[in-house]
């Protein structure tokens, strides 16, 4: 028997994607009853994450001069992400991006969430508690409540889906990427091609 011989591989692997799933996974996990805020504070910081990397993913594509120095090219521009969307954005001569509408002032409003998880800081408070019963009810609360409460991490989820299906279905106009022939965030986790090395 012959051996095999070298392939040369192209491959391509979509963090969005795995991100994605890793968020989807999460947030079914949160429905399982004990330690559910956990899971819904997780899955929505992958939800987010996920969302950023679907936005360079999509600008990788449709701007990818400006891609090659992504850093350098947002840095300072306040928002980095929607300064990124603006870039791509650009490129679809008469889609309407509406800031300030649902889906994308949840998306907006997500990165809120992202920067309190992220850069996370101890959150200080005063009340008057009253005991009942011998024991104290504390409050605990945090900054991020808002944000987990089951019904507000399907809506985020599903924003985010929405905007960036819109995005999408934008970019299919422009590109042949076949990557972009998947709904948002309902594509393969990779891709790879290979041809032999012997000529």
């Amino acid at each position: 028997m012959e051996p095999m011989r070298p392939i040369k591989v192209t491959e391509e692997v979509y963090t969005h994607e795995y991100l994605w799933r890793a968020a989807e996974t999460l947030y079914k996990h949160a429905s399982l009853g004990r330690r559910q805020f956990y899971y819904r504070l997780s899955a929505l910081m992958m939800v987010y994450i996920s969302f950023e990397a679907f936005i360079n993913f999509i600008g990788e594509i449709m701007c990818p001069d400006l891609w090659l120095k992504e850093k350098d090219a947002f840095r300072g521009k306040g928002d980095a992400i929607e300064s990124k969307i603006d870039a791509i954005v650009r490129q679809f001569p008469g889609y309407e991006w509406r800031k300030g509408e649902r889906p994308y002032q949840d998306v907006k409003r997500l990165k809120k969430f992202r920067d309190l998880v992220a850069h996370g800081k101890v959150i200080r408070g005063e009340y008057v508690a009253f005991p009942k019963d011998d024991e104290i009810d504390f409050r605990w609360t945090h900054e991020w409540d808002e944000f987990i409460e089951p019904a507000q991490v399907a809506r985020s989820m599903s924003s985010v889906k929405t905007f960036s299906q819109s995005l999408l279905v934008e970019a299919r106009k422009h590109s042949d990427e076949p990557h972009l022939l998947f709904g948002a965030f309902e594509g393969p986790l990779a891709s790879a091609e290979g041809t032999s090395t012997v000529e």
